[in-house]
Formats: C-alpha cells, structure tokens, sequence
C-alpha cells in the first residue's frame, strides 16, 4: 500500500545526434587520409570546420580545422595547411582546450618539418609556441582503452585527443557520439 514518492531520476539530457550526412563526409575523409589521398581528404576537412564555425559548433570547428591542417601538409600545400593550423589552435586556445592544442601543435610542427615546410612550422613556433603548453596534460593512467575508430563514423580516436566524460567513455571529436572504452 506505501508507494515511493515519484522522484525524477537526474540524467543529462541525450545526446543530439550526429548528422548523417557529416558522419558520411568523415568516414570517406578518413578513408581518403588512409588511401594517401591527402589533398581531397583536406578539402572534405576544410567545408566541413567552414559548416561548423556557421552553425556555431566551435569545438568541432576546432577539429576539423585541425585535421584539414595536418592532411594540407600530409599533401603538401603549406599555406592552407598553415592557415587552418592557426584557426585550429586559435580555438582550442579560446576553448580552453590546452592538452589538445598542446597535442596538436607536436603533431602538426613534426609534420610540417616532415614535409619539407620548416618556414610554416617556424611561424607556428613563433605565433603559438609560447602559449602552447605541455605541462597540465591530465593523467590517462586511470582510463580505459578506446578503440582505434569511433563506431559511428569511422573516424580515428586518440585517447589523448578526445573530451573524456568519465573514465570509461569519451565523446567522438568528429560525429559527437560517446565511444565506451574496451575491456
């Protein structure tokens, strides 16, 4: 005869979900990076961050800016992969996202004096060096492992590139789906 008092259970609102159609134009980027086809790859990458910074998705502005830098100088077009170099870290720095600027500029420096664009990689150094951080990464001793690619677009995903939301899921950069850490 006593019934519990109806209590509504606090859950964070559901994710909204990704776009099929931008889920689509990340898998076949990411199928053209693995297929060296870099400079397409890019092109993808660039519309995309451009379609996000209009509908006022900065973060996945951030990374799309991001990866269509480091496909531009896979490809070896240093001034469009400077370009979105520096729109790439000038969000994560606004976004307050340091281990992922840190992260990104190793990758995207290493890369470029890979590739034979030293000027670019030394602009970079002096535009951003100072203000990109190592130090404050945080620890991902007590993480889970992710697996290689995100189980709804196909994109590739690096623990330390990633937002965690706990220890055992984290959000896809790209399509914005949570990807659960394997056992």
């Amino acid at each position: 005869m006593f019934r519990r008092p109806f209590r509504r259970l606090m859950r964070r609102p559901p994710m909204m979900s990704a776009n099929p159609i931008v889920v689509q134009a990340v898998a076949r980027a990411n199928q053209m990076l693995a297929n060296g086809n870099y400079a397409d790859a890019a092109q993808i990458f660039a519309r995309l961050a451009q379609e996000a910074e209009k509908r006022g998705r900065p973060k996945y502005a951030a990374n799309a800016h991001a990866q269509a830098s480091l496909a531009y100088a896979q490809a070896r077009e240093e001034a469009n992969a400077l370009a979105h170099a520096r729109n790439a870290l000038t969000w994560f720095m606004q976004l307050q996202m340091l281990p992922r600027a840190s992260n990104f500029y190793n990758a995207i420096t290493q890369t470029m004096n890979a590739n034979g664009m030293k000027s670019a990689a030394a602009e970079l150094q002096k535009g951003f060096g100072d203000r990109v951080s190592v130090a404050g990464a945080p620890s991902i001793a007590s993480r889970g492992k992710l697996p290689p690619k995100c189980p709804q677009c196909a994109a590739p995903v690096r623990s330390d590139e990633v937002e965690w939301i706990d220890n055992d899921s984290a959000e896809c950069n790209y399509c914005g789906s949570v990807i659960q850490t394997e056992e």
